[in-house]
Order: structure tokens, then C-alpha cells, then sequence
């Protein structure tokens, strides 16, 4: 009897041990959700950030960012990746985005809100990454898929995005200060650049969008920055200021 008592306590310990061997895997190898919304920085720099496109908005935005030396980061959709193989406005003006020092970014497939639909989700990024990688190797740049920036659509934020994060290996998901330039019939030129100019500060993410309207307000927020001693920066790892200035943070 006592030595089935030992047998059980024996196996007991071992179970104990096991769950405890597990417990700390988990937590070592754990990758939480990590979203940015600014970078580390103790300098004047802001991130400017155009979601949506690219279209042929994006020509006029890219005219006014070249006037004041901006540059920016545009977050795409496979969609409209896609078509700098079908399309010869939208070939030229992807180009030009490269060639300008500005970053591509990854804005899902088809912007659309997942649902907790983890498997379509990572099928459609990972599908929208390749395409970027794709358009810098056409531009005999060299890129790694987990190097190019993702934002969720419509800044959608659930739990489980912890596991998409794995499985695209990307080390956060790009978030910022979102404004209502989308909605410029409601909002108009005033609120949208107040919105903006309020919120700037040291290391700040805008997110914008490919839109038209931009050329009524962009011009303005630019000067503003100009006025104020800013510069910005993009997610291209050479850029100047994003790798002299610091990590992204959260």
C-alpha cells in the first residue's frame, strides 16, 4: 500500500513538473499583439502615412510632399497592388513612390473587416507582402516580407491578431493617430487640419488617406511642420531619420 502511495505521489510531482515546464515555455516563447503608434524619439520628426491606395490620387500627394521634402509611407491594398502589372498610371506611380524615397506598406487584400477570420486574413497579407516585395525586387530593391510595415483596415484590433502577427513573423502591426480626412464632405479642410495639427508631437504615425481632398489640406499640415522645425520619416529601413531616431514604440 504505501508503495503505491509513493508510486502516486511520484507521478504526481512529475505531472506537476510537466505543466510547470510548460507554463514557462509558453511565457518565454509568447508573442503578444504589439501595435505602434509612434517612434522612440526625442527629436522633431512625425510619420506620415497614406492608407488605401495606391490610385491616382496619390500622384498629386506625391507633387506636394516633394514641394516641402516630405516623405511618406503609403499603406496599399492588393487590390491595387496588383495593378502595377495591368495598369501603366499605376506602374509609373509606384515607381515614382520608390524612386522618391517613400515606403510601401501593406493595407490587407481587400480591405475588409476579418471577423476573427485568422486563416483568410493571413492568406490575404501574406499575399499582399509578397506583392510588395515583388514591386521593390522589379525596382532592384532587395526586401524581406517580414520587413514590410502592416496596418489592419479600419485600425480593427480583436483578440487573436497576436497569432496573425506570428504567422506573417512581423514585429507589430502599424497603428497612429487617425483623423477624418476619409470623411471630407463632413468634416472639410478646417477640422481635418486642426485635427492633425493638434496632435503632433515628437515621433507621432498620421494616418491619412489616398483621397483627392488631401491636396486642400496636405499643403497647410506640411507647412505647419515646416514652420515648427519638423521632419518626417517612412518605414523604409534607410531612411535617415527612422534609423538614426530610434525604435518604434508602442
Amino acid at each position: 500500500m504505501m508503495k503505491f502511495k509513493n508510486e502516486k505521489k511520484l507521478v504526481n510531482i512529475f505531472l506537476i513538473v510537466i505543466i510547470l515546464i510548460s507554463i514557462c515555455f509558453n511565457i518565454l516563447t509568447f508573442k503578444t499583439n504589439y501595435e505602434v503608434n509612434k517612434i522612440k524619439t526625442n527629436k522633431n520628426i512625425v510619420m506620415l502615412t497614406f492608407d488605401d491606395g495606391p490610385g491616382k490620387e496619390d500622384e498629386q500627394i506625391m507633387d506636394i510632399l516633394k514641394d516641402y521634402n516630405a516623405k511618406a509611407t503609403f499603406f496599399g491594398t492588393g487590390i491595387n497592388y496588383e495593378k502595377y502589372w495591368t495598369d501603366a498610371v499605376i506602374n509609373k506611380l509606384v515607381k515614382r513612390m520608390i524612386l522618391e524615397g517613400h515606403s510601401l506598406g501593406n493595407h490587407s487584400y481587400y480591405h475588409i473587416k476579418y471577423n476573427y477570420n485568422l486563416n483568410k486574413a493571413y492568406k490575404e497579407f501574406y499575399k499582399t507582402s509578397q506583392m510588395i516585395v515583388e514591386i521593390y525586387r522589379d525596382n532592384d530593391i532587395e526586401m524581406n516580407i517580414s520587413n514590410i510595415p502592416v496596418r489592419m483596415p479600419f485600425l480593427q484590433y480583436y483578440r487573436g491578431l497576436n497569432s496573425l502577427q506570428n504567422k506573417l513573423n512581423i514585429n507589430y502591426f502599424v497603428r497612429g493617430y487617425l483623423g477624418c480626412d476619409y470623411n471630407e464632405a463632413v468634416c472639410g479642410k478646417k477640422k481635418i487640419l486642426k485635427q492633425y495639427t493638434n496632435n503632433i508631437r515628437k515621433g507621432q504615425i498620421l494616418v491619412c488617406h489616398t483621397r483627392n481632398y488631401a491636396t486642400q489640406w496636405l499643403p497647410d499640415l506640411l507647412q505647419y511642420l515646416e514652420n515648427k522645425s519638423y521632419k518626417t520619416a517612412n518605414f523604409t529601413l534607410g531612411d535617415y531619420y527612422f534609423g538614426n531616431y530610434g525604435r518604434l514604440i508602442f
